[in-house]
């Protein structure tokens, strides 16, 4: 091969070699990538797996029932009778942090629970009441009892006889009548998802593996082709010299 073609071929071979270095950076990236969004998934597998929720135990007369908290089973199941409480006649009412107002989702529960108690001896008006919307959604609700943005009460009245609520923190509420467990209702949705996405990540990740063990290996063989062309082109270099010499 003469000095001018091994020249040529040499530079092809850079250039080829160069691509597929190229190639292979831009596979590390992808790999990387993927590792990255396996983590991701990873953390929010852990995330569901490990989440916490408050349930609620009250009694029915045939037995002890529990529910998840929510707003709606605090206004249908918290003033049954409710696991170690002794006493049925007390009421108990959503009240904000501050304990001097009533948190309602709406007016038409407001309406409604200043009719049921119109016949007491501290009848309740719209001025007792904060409406909350966002009562309804689970997660928020649980949030705010956790964090003491709500707390649990009972009516009574202060030294001069004005009407006031007895707060009370959800972990001491009727003796246990509120638990903080696992929730383990979405554990096998989460561990399905996330088994099904470990397995398509895993699958791309072998494929790109597999593509970069041959880029390595073109790679190789490139690298050797340019070293005996460097070769070659030294020995007609070295000639040439000896022919003027």
């Amino acid at each position: 091969m003469g000095l001018s073609a091994s020249q040529a071929r040499f530079l092809q071979l850079t250039a080829r070699r160069s691509n597929v270095e190229y190639q292979a950076q831009q596979i590390n990236q992808e790999r990387l990538m993927l590792s990255e969004k396996l983590s991701q998934a990873s953390n929010k597998y852990n995330d569901l797996t490990n989440n916490r929720t408050l349930t609620f135990n009250y009694n029915d007369g045939t037995g002890v029932q529990e529910v998840g908290l929510s707003y709606t089973n605090y206004k249908n199941y918290m003033n049954q009778q409710m696991e170690g409480i002794v006493s049925t006649q007390q009421q108990y009412f959503l009240v904000s942090s501050t304990g001097n107002k009533i948190v309602v989702a709406n007016e038409e529960d407001m309406q409604a629970m200043i009719n049921s108690e119109s016949t007491s001896d501290s009848p309740l008006t719209a001025d007792d009441f904060m409406i909350a919307p966002d009562l309804d959604d689970v997660d928020n609700f649980q949030r705010a009892i956790r964090e003491g943005v709500y707390f649990f009460a009972t009516k009574g009245k202060d030294d001069e006889g004005n009407m006031k609520f007895n707060t009370q923190d959800w972990g001491t509420l009727g003796g246990g009548a509120i638990n903080d467990k696992l929730d383990k209702a979405d554990d096998k949705a989460a561990e399905a998802e996330f088994n099904a996405f470990q397995t398509k990540i895993q699958n791309s990740d072998k494929k790109l593996e597999l593509k970069l063990t041959q880029l390595e290996t073109e790679r190789d063989a490139i690298q050797t082709e340019i070293e005996s062309i460097s070769k070659v082109v030294d020995d007609n270099i070295e000639s040439s010299f000896k022919v003027f010499s």
